[in-house]
């Protein structure tokens, strides 16, 4: 490989950015929201706080579509809270969590 080409490799994932399916998972090709509205009326007031902090960083699809148990969706929200970008704080990780356990106590896995 010359250096021309090199040189017009390296502009070419400059001016593109990183592969986009890179981090694409399967679970962002699905439904990008949820229908609260049966929800109890506390559960559905977190719903604003998880769709505003997990939205954040990937499509919300991705958590929309994720068959977690309530124990895997703790252990998520415990890895996520760490991320640094992620702004979310104790009381939001707890009503996020609060709102996914519901979730998959209601959803067929």
């Amino acid at each position: 490989m010359n250096a021309i080409t090199l040189t017009g490799t390296a502009l070419l994932v400059v001016l593109l950015g990183a592969d986009p399916k890179k981090d694409w998972d399967p679970r962002d090709a699905g439904p990008g929201k949820i229908d609260v509205s049966a929800y109890p009326p506390g559960l559905q007031k977190y719903y604003d706080i998880y769709s505003a902090k997990c939205a954040k960083c990937h499509p919300l699809a991705r958590s929309v579509n994720a068959k977690f148990t309530a124990v895997e969706w703790k252990r998520y929200m415990k890895r996520m809270i760490r991320r640094p970008n992620s702004g979310i704080n104790e009381e939001q990780a707890v009503a996020i969590y609060e709102f996914l356990k519901y979730r998959a106590s209601t959803q067929d896995m």
